[in-house]
């Protein structure tokens, strides 16, 4: 009995061990991603190095590359961020897909940190290829994430399901593209509100399912489908000779 009192102790000591470990970690990363945006800012993407931000952050460049992976994932973990966030979300299937991914595009507005950072952030972003191009990857991922669990919804494989994948594509596009208006405008209007709003006019828009597959049948076919009208198009052929 004294052995498993000792046992469980150990346990619990070891549990909070971990989330001290995991918290520390957490607040190293944060203190990086905040030096890493203040070095990008007053010495540009190209001319910032990783020892200097890691000597700033009081890490190695070791530990730097540990949390990060490389100096441009460093520059847009934000919206590295923001994907895991974005995936965790999506998983929840005790919800319809959409209000997922309305849960998430609430979260991720509520999560800016301010306009001002914001702004330079993207502006950090367009002045480097590399870092366009992570984006891009990064939102092309969010799209794939989406589109397969509205083909997951519906029952139908994902590779076969083009409105799932427009949907998607119109999302995620959609979310981007008030990023850029909100930004444009100075910052002004409710982040979060323009985003729910694209939202609901992209489901308008493009409509359900059901009703969409049936207006353009052509379009929305499943090979499966195809195959069996192509199988019974050379079977009609075949008696009618």
């Amino acid at each position: 009995m004294e052995g498993a009192r000792v046992t469980r102790g150990a346990t619990t000591d070891g549990g909070e061990l971990l989330a001290l470990r995991a918290r520390k970690q957490r607040r190293a990363r944060l203190q990086a991603m905040d030096v890493a945006s203040r070095i990008f800012r007053e010495r540009g993407f190209e001319q910032a190095t990783l020892e200097e931000i890691a000597d700033k952050a009081e890490m190695s460049v070791s530990s730097l590359l540990r949390y990060f992976g490389s100096k441009e994932r460093l520059a847009l973990a934000h919206h590295i961020d923001h994907l895991e966030s974005c995936r965790r979300h999506i998983a929840d299937d005790s919800k319809p897909v959409v209000q997922r991914w309305r849960d998430f595009i609430i979260e991720q507005a509520m999560s800016l940190r301010s306009f001002d950072s914001y702004n330079e952030e993207r502006r950090l972003i367009v002045s480097v290829p590399g870092l366009l191009r992570l984006l891009s990857r990064i939102q092309l991922d969010q799209q794939d994430d989406l589109a397969k669990a509205f083909a997951a919804e519906a029952g139908v494989e994902p590779e076969e399901d083009l409105y799932g994948r427009l949907l998607a594509a119109l999302l995620v596009a959609g979310n981007e593209a008030v990023y850029i208006q909100w930004l444009r405008s100075g910052g002004q209007g409710d982040l979060a509100e323009m985003c729910l709003a694209v939202v609901d006019f992209v489901a308008m828009r493009l409509g359900s399912r059901a009703d969409t597959v049936a207006e353009v049948p052509s379009l929305f076919q499943t090979r499966a489908a195809s195959q069996r009208g192509e199988k019974k198009r050379r079977s009609s052929s075949a008696r009618n000779r």
